[in-house]
């Protein structure tokens, strides 16, 4: 039986992932930052490890008795400082990176981003591992993943193998559209960038899962790979649609995508120099990675890791109207 340490266990992905490797057989030994998380991982199946991840000998003793680390931690909150992704996604990324080859852990899967190729405000089709990693500095979050990522990938030998999956937009049962972007909405803070009208690459969190599995299996070490659903929707089809299936409207509104970009700068700014409460509401970071087309070439993942969607969008979206359903007899319960 493979032993598994996983980071970000309580998180939206990291849920489905233990989940998913419950079910496979595997042993999960997962870090957890509170006694609650700590129980929600146990009634899933997972071994809970309440410790603090910068603490490397702590990581390398509980390593030794692990096969395979899956790092999906990471700071996502959009508006936080350079400063906060880099402490979050860089150096933590890089003390589990020298407990994992201290303790002679065979693989190390890291959980990157799509987004660390995006540069410049601008529609990107086709999107392969060649392309070049973003150095934006008003992309911090993408930024971060990206320097997380080259440091995962250049510790690859011929005994520890690591390999970096980087999922498109991931959506599905209690996802950021349920918690962030369908509240948002309600309040009317939310819309469409240019009317929502490009291709979008999506990912739905079983596929992200599968391509896991299949990363677990395969022996491949110092790559990257492109995750995605297999249907390309427009961003406002993908958006509604995932709107509609967790009880939320579709916004009616729309800004144009230049001003976004310039209210969002112009946000950041006020954030930044004056003494405002919480994070701006805008932020070019999130104008660029929803604003623009964005689509995928996935081919190196099926070629290599066999990867083929398992699930549909519509597969997707009737999950989380189960989740729902199931949420609400629950509660009713």
């Amino acid at each position: 039986m493979l032993t598994i340490f996983l980071t970000g266990a309580s998180g939206f992905i990291g849920q489905a992932l233990l989940k998913k490797l419950v079910a496979s057989q595997c042993r999960l030994i997962c870090h957890v930052r509170s006694a609650e998380a700590g129980e929600q991982v146990k009634a899933l199946g997972g071994v809970a490890w309440q410790c603090e991840l910068d603490q490397q000998q702590d990581l390398e003793t509980q390593f030794s008795h692990c096969d395979v680390i899956i790092h999906v931690a990471a700071l996502l909150k959009l508006g936080s400082t350079p400063a906060e992704f880099a402490r979050a996604n860089i150096e933590l990324t890089h003390t589990l990176l020298k407990a994992a080859q201290v303790a002679a852990v065979k693989k190390f899967i890291y959980l990157s981003a799509a987004s660390v190729a995006m540069h410049a405000p601008q529609d990107l089709f086709d999107l392969d591992e060649t392309a070049p990693l973003t150095q934006c500095v008003e992309l911090p979050y993408s930024s971060s993943k990206a320097r997380a990522e080259e440091l995962v990938l250049a510790a690859a030998s011929a005994t520890f193998q690591t390999v970096a999956l980087r999922p498109a937009f991931v959506w599905g049962p209690h996802d950021a559209v349920e918690r962030i972007i369908g509240p948002a909405v309600k309040l009317g803070q939310f819309a469409w960038f240019g009317h929502g009208q490009y291709l979008f690459s999506t990912c739905y969190v079983g596929n992200l899962c599968a391509a896991v599995l299949l990363a677990m299996d395969h022996e491949v070490g110092g790559q990257a790979f492109y995750i995605s659903d297999r249907e390309v929707l427009t961003f406002k089809e993908f958006m509604t649609a995932r709107l509609q299936a967790g009880g939320f409207q579709a916004p009616s509104w729309s800004l144009p995508k230049s001003l976004a970009w310039a209210l969002a700068h112009f946000a950041e700014t006020g954030w930044a120099y004056l003494p405002l409460r919480g994070k701006p509401p805008l932020v070019r970071e999130m104008v660029r990675l929803m604003g623009y087309a964005f689509t995928l070439n996935t081919e190196a993942a099926q070629q290599q890791l066999h990867y083929h969607p398992p699930y549909s969008i519509a597969q997707g979206m009737a999950a989380i109207k189960a989740s729902l359903d199931n949420r609400k007899t629950a509660n009713s319960m």
